[in-house]
């Protein structure tokens, strides 16, 4: 914990018996209170939410352009041979 984040934050919630229940027994199985059980199941949630609403997601045509960019790559711009030559220069490799 940093010197400035606070653990005093505190989160009231109304939660019904049936859950309450589930709570209390789920966390005894994995040795935690029900303070951190629920700290814990907040984050993986949380985590998981969050990752699958920023996945980028493709479409067909979007896949079928991707592999086709790898089959048929276009020719390299000025640009793109300007970039290689100072990455050459730079790293030392002769490779690229």
């Amino acid at each position: 914990m940093t010197a400035g984040s606070k653990k005093d934050d505190t989160l009231k919630v109304r939660i019904d018996s049936i859950t309450l229940d589930l709570l209390e027994r789920a966390s005894t199985y994995v040795d935690l209170n029900k303070s951190k059980f629920i700290r814990q199941s907040i984050r993986e949630k949380a985590v998981a939410i969050i990752a699958e609403h920023e996945k980028t997601r493709f479409t067909e045509e979007d896949w079928r352009m991707f592999f086709d960019m790898l089959d048929n790559p276009p020719e390299p711009t000025d640009r793109m041979k300007k970039a290689a030559r100072k990455y050459r220069g730079i790293t030392g490799a002769n490779g690229i």
